[in-house]
């Protein structure tokens, strides 16, 4: 049985939700067709169907994101993973790249030249129970973001972990779902995006200078999510993990980051990321 491996379009969207789905993965059929309007990908074809994808996606010059690697239950086990992410590496050539590896993952990667560097923690809640949003301080404001903040959100996105994504703030801003904007005095302090994901509602990115403004940020969000399925993922060392516990989204999963190049390393006093957009874009 040959293979052939090609560039990803809209027409394999409904072969990789199958595939999605055949894993047990959460994502919807349009949260495929934003990745790949975001970014791009390769499909490994065999007698017309297609058997496994791998995306990516790059945030500029230097960094960049892989991610929805996937191949088949029935063609597992002949090195479709392999050359899938052969194909996308040979996209990323020069870039600084990050994945989420699943244990079943990890060793390919490793063989790769990836190299772990912590955890993220998958949280998330069937039902979430009614949460009050934090007050504010006396100098802090909440505000709806608008799609004439796309400059202000992609340059506080980019001082936190080095990725440049003017479209993806851009089509955050231009959706139905609120993007909330903290500021602290006469400066930006920090967003946080609540959107449709997977089984219900996810949120992130979660861009704060600290921990106390992203839990501000997500418990505004949260809210006005009582009775929904709700996730978030974040960085195990973004410290964010044990208080969404408390409010019972429990932790569900915790994927390898692994890198290969070097690791954005953000400003001390500047912007962190307590959220990801997804684990697979980051």
């Amino acid at each position: 049985m040959s293979m052939q491996l090609r560039a990803m379009n809209e027409g394999d969207l409904d072969s990789a939700f199958a595939l999605t789905q055949q894993m047990k993965w959460p994502h919807r059929r349009a949260d495929w067709q934003q990745a790949l309007q975001l970014g791009e990908g390769v499909v490994a074809v065999e007698n017309g169907r297609v058997t496994g994808t791998a995306l990516c996606w790059r945030w500029g010059n230097d960094y960049a994101t892989l991610g929805l690697v996937m191949v088949d239950g029935a063609a597992q086990g002949r090195g479709i993973g392999r050359q899938l992410m052969l194909a996308v590496l040979d996209k990323l050539s020069g870039s600084h790249i990050r994945l989420h590896a699943t244990e079943a993952g990890k060793g390919l990667y490793e063989k790769l030249g990836f190299v772990a560097s912590g955890n993220v923690e998958q949280h998330q809640c069937r039902q979430l129970a009614a949460i009050a949003g934090w007050p504010l301080a006396a100098d802090q404001r909440l505000r709806r973001g608008q799609p004439e903040d796309a400059p202000l959100l992609t340059a506080l996105d980019h001082q936190a972990h080095g990725q440049y994504r003017p479209q993806l703030i851009a089509g955050l801003l231009a959706s139905d779902q609120p993007v909330l904007v903290l500021e602290q005095g006469e400066h930006p302090a920090g967003f946080a995006c609540l959107r449709r994901f997977g089984h219900g509602y996810a949120i992130g990115p979660i861009i704060a200078q600290d921990l106390s403004q992203a839990k501000l940020l997500v418990s505004q969000l949260l809210s006005g999510l009582s009775g929904q399925f709700v996730r978030i993922d974040t960085d195990a060392a973004s410290g964010l993990g044990e208080w969404l516990t408390t409010l019972g989204l429990a932790e569900v999963d915790a994927p390898t980051i692994m890198y290969k190049g070097t690791p954005w390393q953000p400003a001390a006093g500047g912007m962190r990321v307590f959220g990801l957009m997804t684990q697979a874009m980051a």
